[in-house]
């Protein structure tokens, strides 16, 4: 009887301690896994049906250092800007057009989809710049970043750029992996740093709004992740593995052909082209 006791006793003791319950994003994710922050519920509980990654497929672009990618307008090719200052035009199959050609450090870019207006950030001036349709060949600048250039962020400021809704869109930086939310008048309407969200996130290299979700998806180049983020409440959702390439610095999402666009920054540009189940 005694060790009866002491049975039913380990086995409720057992059921009872949670101490060592692991709740951490593991350090590595695969393609087709996903992850989100620990709330108290089950991963992904919160967001029915997570879009799974699937196989990756390359494209070669004779571009050199791709820094920012958006869909054009019509949704059949991209917008695209290097560090060395160029606008220009990318096709799906890979061949490039420029456009504009400047002196300054392009980072990121994004459209206004009922115009066809760019808007461009520039690091270094640390500004938001804007290209008017339908010409594409003036280049105005709209703000500067009052923070990053008070704080002398540099070479680690702007990066991301991802029209939002109602005339407003989001500014990232390197640093501290900042997010602005701003009109296009220069109004700031919010500030956040994603660190706050999740250890693992170290920048925001490239940023898209997904309206369709009203998710916030982050290209993070240090961490070699993608990080998907509620854009109201910037909760974690999930991240993905993409330590594969070597400074994934702009992102895509294309619903329209089931997949996302990761564009890296190197003398030799390449478009990864990753299927999502959505």
């Amino acid at each position: 009887m005694k060790q009866f006791l002491l049975l039913v006793l380990a086995v409720l003791l057992a059921g009872a301690c949670t101490c060592c319950a692991d709740h951490s994003i593991p350090t590595t994710i695969g393609p087709g896994q996903t992850e989100s922050k620990h709330t108290g519920k089950k991963p992904g509980s919160h967001n029915a049906n997570l879009p799974v990654m699937g196989a990756c497929q390359t494209l070669k672009v004779p571009f050199k250092e791709m820094s920012g990618l958006c869909m054009n307008q019509d949704t059949t090719g991209f917008w695209s800007v290097s560090d060395e200052g160029v606008l220009c035009r990318i096709s799906f199959s890979g061949s490039v057009t420029p456009v504009l050609r400047t002196n300054l450090d392009f980072e990121g870019i994004t459209i206004d989809p009922a115009t066809g207006d760019l808007f461009v950030v520039v690091e270094g001036d640390q500004m938001v710049c804007h290209v008017a349709a339908p010409d594409y060949n003036v280049l105005d600048t709209l703000f500067y970043v009052a923070e990053a250039v008070q704080r002398d962020f540099d070479n680690n400021g702007l990066e991301g750029i991802a029209w939002y809704k109602e005339g407003m869109f989001f500014v990232g930086s390197q640093e501290d992996a900042l997010v602005w939310l701003y009109k296009t008048d220069g109004t700031l309407v919010r500030r956040v740093s994603l660190c706050g969200e999740t250890s693992l996130i170290e920048e925001t290299a490239g940023l898209f709004y997904d309206a369709p979700k009203d998710w916030l998806w982050v290209a993070d180049s240090d961490a070699a992740k993608i990080f998907v983020f509620k854009a109201g409440d910037f909760e974690l959702v999930t991240c993905y593995d993409i330590s594969f390439i070597d400074n994934a610095e702009s992102i895509c999402v294309d619903r329209a052909h089931n997949c996302v666009w990761v564009g890296n920054d190197e003398d030799e540009s390449v478009l990864y082209r990753f299927s999502f189940s959505f």
